[in-house]
């Protein structure tokens, strides 16, 4: 298993950073816009790249990426959920999230409103379904992008530092 790991690091690093830096910031749009971070968590992708900032220009293009991705995602997720959100529900992917999930998801968001956007960034399985039922839940939009702006700056930095420290 360490022999995967550091083969994926190696490949990684071996990337030029456009390429990096591109296929994360894809990555993180996917992950709150198509409920891919159900399967597959931003987390990972984050601090696997971060491993590899070795400069100061690195880590920043890595982190912008991060975050404008994570944004991206986010409001492609709230528009989806805007428009299509009681059909994604009984998608085949909202079916196996379960109703369970949507109703605490709903709840959560409900309570807390921008406080959940912005901790929501930081829980993986919140964080796939929750802009999608912002938008279903109709959150007024500056509300939910202004805490998603802050919840994927101070989640990027954070989870950026800790990647690069690792690597």
């Amino acid at each position: 298993m360490v022999e995967v790991i550091d083969g994926l690091l190696a490949a990684l690093a071996g990337l030029p950073l456009w390429a990096l830096a591109g296929a994360v910031g894809v990555v993180m749009a996917l992950e709150a816009s198509l409920l891919t971070g159900v399967v597959v968590p931003g987390d990972l992708v984050v601090l696997f790249a971060a491993s590899t900032a070795t400069t100061p220009t690195r880590f920043a293009v890595l982190l912008a990426a991060v975050a404008v991705g994570s944004v991206v995602g986010e409001t492609v997720g709230y528009t989806i959920g805007r428009v299509f959100g009681e059909r994604v529900q009984v998608s085949r992917m909202g079916r196996w999230l379960g109703p369970q999930r949507w109703a605490r998801a709903g709840e959560f968001l409900q309570r807390r409103g921008a406080r959940a956007v912005f901790a929501g960034r930081f829980l993986a399985a919140v964080h796939a379904v929750l802009p999608i039922v912002a938008g279903t839940v109709r959150m007024g939009y500056r509300r939910f992008v202004t805490a998603a702006v802050v919840g994927a700056l101070t989640w990027s930095a954070l989870y950026m530092s800790i990647g690069a420290l690792a690597g």
